[in-house]
């Protein structure tokens, strides 16, 4: 058994790894629409054009581990054939968008409420308790749960999307949480999701082969929203298949870009009071790179120096999220244990942002020196 996870494994992460390296070496060809020219906005952090559908080789390289689950009869083939059926209106979507530019956010919102509710009709993947009293009563109803697990894979598969900016960022946060949940359903016996889990891993590890560090190649919104929605699928399906596994364990495990969502609508919403959908530049990812990598590095180093030492912070805190929800999997007070969990990373991250949005004092000196020219004048 573990030979033939292996065998898959390195079969759908050579074919994203191949299917990537194609589309970089062949973008004359298809770089007219395929490539992201967009060098400024308030979310561009990158210097040349880049092509921006990386998200076809990740979708291949799971096809890839379909097909080689049938042929060796695994008995994973059928839920993994289903799931990436499923992924098809999500994925398309955002590879639409990815090539013309033209897919309005709404739309891709509805394909990825169509995605999950595929997933939750051929798969069962559908949420009946979110271990929180009153709520979890609301939830037995079958319209009520079916809505809410199609808004939960909606919001996961958008808060991906969310943290893409970065080389290697959001594809290496997705493969830890990956394989958190790998090890969670390794725990519980569940070869299957086991395998589900690693497949995605796989075939984001053949992505990152081209993209981190030098980002040769991006996941573009097709990418984000397949890794976004797969992630978010295997958790549903750990919690449907266990129901004796706490709902806060599996929160705990894929919490970074949740939080980082609701933090960025509290936000803007809120706090801002500007919209939560305008685009801004002071996104924890972002505060990270400007903050922290061009200062650590200096803004002269080479871009992809700058990316990757600011994936790689980042990336502690979902490796953190998997340690600690697979420790609490295996523990008698598991939901106390993940509540505890997902208070510190709230507070954590919370003094880190503050930490990173409060002027430097090279601002104030530049802001008081600003005030003294306007008085003189």
């Amino acid at each position: 058994m573990v030979s033939n996870i292996g065998w898959v494994f390195l079969s759908v992460s050579t074919v994203a790894f191949l299917a990537c390296a194609f589309l970089v070496l062949t973008q004359q060809w298809h770089g007219a629409h395929s490539l992201d020219k967009e060098l400024k906005g308030a979310q561009k952090f990158h210097e040349v054009p880049v092509p921006r559908v990386g998200g076809v080789g990740v979708a291949l390289g799971l096809g890839a581990g379909v097909l080689v689950g049938f042929m060796i009869q695994s008995r994973t083939h059928p839920t993994a054939f289903n799931l990436l059926l499923a992924s098809l209106p999500v994925f398309g979507a955002g590879i639409i968008e990815d090539l013309t530019k033209n897919v309005s956010a709404r739309r891709r919102l509805a394909a990825s409420f169509l995605s999950a509710g595929i997933a939750a009709y051929t798969l069962g993947a559908q949420l009946s308790r979110i271990d929180v009293p009153l709520l979890d009563n609301l939830l037995t109803l079958a319209p009520v749960g079916f809505l809410f697990t199609c808004f939960a894979v909606a919001g996961m598969t958008n808060a991906v999307n969310i943290i893409d900016g970065f080389n290697g960022l959001a594809s290496g946060t997705v493969a830890l949480m990956l394989g958190g949940m790998a090890g969670i359903a390794w725990h519980l016996g569940d070869i299957v999701l086991v395998k589900l889990c690693l497949w995605g891993v796989a075939a984001l590890v053949g992505f990152m082969l081209m993209n981190f560090p030098f980002g040769k190649i991006f996941m573009g919104d097709g990418g984000a929203y397949l890794a976004g929605f797969w992630v978010a699928e295997c958790a549903i399906l750990l919690l449907s298949r266990h129901p004796e596994l706490s709902t806060w364990t599996v929160l705990l495990c894929v919490l970074y870009p949740v939080w980082e969502t609701l933090f960025s609508i509290w936000r803007k919403s809120i706090h801002r009071k500007t919209g939560a959908g305008k685009p801004d530049r002071v996104h924890f990812h972002m505060l990270v790179y400007r903050r922290v990598a061009c200062l650590k590095l200096g803004r002269a180093a080479p871009q992809w120096r700058k990316h990757a030492l600011t994936s790689a912070m980042i990336w502690s805190l979902p490796c953190a999220c998997a340690v600690a929800a697979n420790i609490a999997a295996r523990s008698a007070e598991a939901t106390l244990l993940s509540i505890a969990g997902v208070a510190v990373f709230g507070a954590f991250y919370g003094a880190w942002y503050r930490s990173m949005a409060a002027p430097t004092s090279r601002g104030h000196v530049s802001a008081k020196l600003s005030r003294k020219q306007r008085t003189v004048g």
